[in-house]
């Protein structure tokens, strides 16, 4: 019977501890057109490029709603500090687009744990990426968690889109 060299046997080992605290640090990411539309919103949006767009044709004063799932991941549980990513289009007066961390708790109501706000940025009249650090308490027994978008369109100019949302457990300050 062979004997495994108790260099390799380390070296397999450190690699194993390695890839599992990787992948149980992994973050959360969705992109734009992985979005649930509201039955009443499908004529605003147009899905392209992994995006969510409102649709050029869509009339000032739209709003679209749009809603993502987040899975319970190893790494989201209990308290954490958590860096928000988001890569959207708010080019102006015109458009906005709001990002609200929810849990739908177990007793029916729904509690709003953080919001992003494009508007809290400069516009811009292509995409940027921001990132917001905020807390939270990934108590998954407790609820599901999900992160409504809402895109809207306040004047003809506005064209509200976003392409991607990732969530990490991160040390940084809200």
């Amino acid at each position: 019977m062979s004997q495994f060299n108790p260099t390799l046997r380390r070296t397999l080992g450190a690699a194993l501890v390695a890839c599992s605290a990787a992948a149980s640090a992994a973050p959360w990411t969705t992109i734009g057109s992985a979005g649930v539309v509201d039955d009443a919103d499908a004529g605003l949006v147009d899905f392209a490029n992994g995006e969510a767009r409102m649709a050029a044709g869509a009339p000032a004063g739209s709003v679209l709603n749009l809603r993502y799932n987040i899975v319970a991941l190893d790494s989201f549980q209990g308290v954490n500090q958590v860096a928000w990513l988001a890569r959207f289009r708010d080019n102006g007066n015109g458009a906005r687009v709001r990002l609200s961390l929810r849990q739908y708790n177990t007793n029916g109501t729904t509690s709003t744990i953080a919001t992003f706000d494009s508007n809290t940025f400069a516009a811009a009249a292509g995409y940027q990426t921001q990132i917001l650090c905020t807390a939270a308490n990934w108590d998954f027994e407790n609820g599901p968690f999900y992160i409504e978008a809402e895109l809207t369109k306040s004047d003809g100019g506005g064209q509200p889109a976003l392409g991607l949302i990732k969530l990490t457990n991160a040390n940084c300050t809200p």
